[in-house]
């Protein structure tokens, strides 16, 4: 993996914390099918279960920084067992597609009339989020990019500061999700039921539009 880097690794304490924050922030920002659920549970069920959803993301994050960071050549073997990677591609198209579905059919109007509503369990909001995410394995190409420009090769930091890396990492990926669930949580409280419902739709024709792409672009590329 050394050969990906071009400059030392003889960094502070502190600029490995600084890169690596910035590396999980970087990593987890662009509003994939993944960021687009996070925003979605974020305005239906409030600030709460929107992050505990970025944080099973992130779960899954946490496992793809690992494999990339200290099992490369695994990592690579696997996704060139067309096999198993289009297994994992179809699992995720269909959990895109279920949970546009569930989006669309979601209306907070007709529950405002329930007298009881249940109260789903924050756990499998995490379990969610990071089935989505686990089926894109793609996200390892990310993370070997950021690294690469970063020149930031955990595996050839020692000691506590290959921790520190690997925890920098994790806490800005963390952070992105806190931040946008506060950011969308102000939002929501500026629309009625009405416009969270509209919104909902909105939001889950993004998901079965992306479901749909994902499936035809991997259809093609078989």
């Amino acid at each position: 993996m050394t050969h990906l880097f071009a400059s030392p690794f003889d960094f502070s304490i502190v600029e490995v914390i600084l890169k690596g924050f910035v590396i999980g922030v970087l990593a987890a920002a662009p509003t994939g099918p993944s960021g687009v659920l996070c925003i979605q549970r974020t305005l239906n069920k409030g600030r709460a279960k929107g992050f505990m959803t970025g944080l099973g993301i992130t779960f899954s994050d946490t496992l793809y920084v690992l494999c990339t960071s200290f099992g490369l050549s695994l990592v690579m073997d696997f996704l060139q067992e067309k096999q198993t990677f289009l297994i994992v591609k179809l699992v995720g198209c269909a959990l895109l597609l279920i949970f546009g579905i569930y989006t669309i059919r979601n209306n907070p109007l007709a529950k405002q009339k329930q007298t009881k509503q249940k109260d789903d369990s924050l756990l499998s909001y995490t379990g969610s989020g990071f089935l989505v995410a686990i089926a894109n394995p793609l996200v390892v190409f990310i993370y070997i990019g950021m690294f690469a420009y970063f020149s930031f090769p955990i595996s050839e930091f020692e000691g506590v500061k290959k921790f520190v890396a690997f925890a920098s990492v994790i806490g800005g990926d963390v952070c992105w999700w806190l931040f946008l669930s506060f950011l969308i949580n102000k939002l929501r409280n500026r629309f009625d039921l009405r416009g969270i419902w509209m919104i909902n739709r909105i939001l889950g024709c993004v998901l079965i539009v992306a479901s749909v792409v994902w499936f035809v672009y991997t259809v093609v590329t078989i």
